[in-house]
């Protein structure tokens, strides 16, 4: 039997946005501990998070000029 060998990546990276990649909430450096929170943030029951368009151009961006695989398909899985 032969095995053919796929490594992933996963990469973490704080992108220069406004607002987080999941909800309208700031992203503003020396704010007070917990100001810059909501529901989504927090993954309280009945609230869906949006994706931040600039922040899936940025990332895609990143990975096109780091001559990545950038895939057609993601999928996104919250770690509560």
């Amino acid at each position: 039997m032969q095995y053919e060998p796929v490594i992933g990546l996963e990469v973490h990276v704080q992108l220069n946005t406004d607002t987080k990649i999941f909800c309208g909430c700031s992203t503003r450096f020396g704010s007070e501990p917990n100001s810059q929170t909501c529901p989504v943030c927090l993954g309280m029951p009945g609230v869906l998070p949006v994706l931040n368009r600039v922040a899936l151009e940025k990332a895609m961006i990143a990975g096109l000029a780091l001559n990545c695989e950038v895939s057609g398909y993601c999928k996104f899985d919250r770690k509560n």
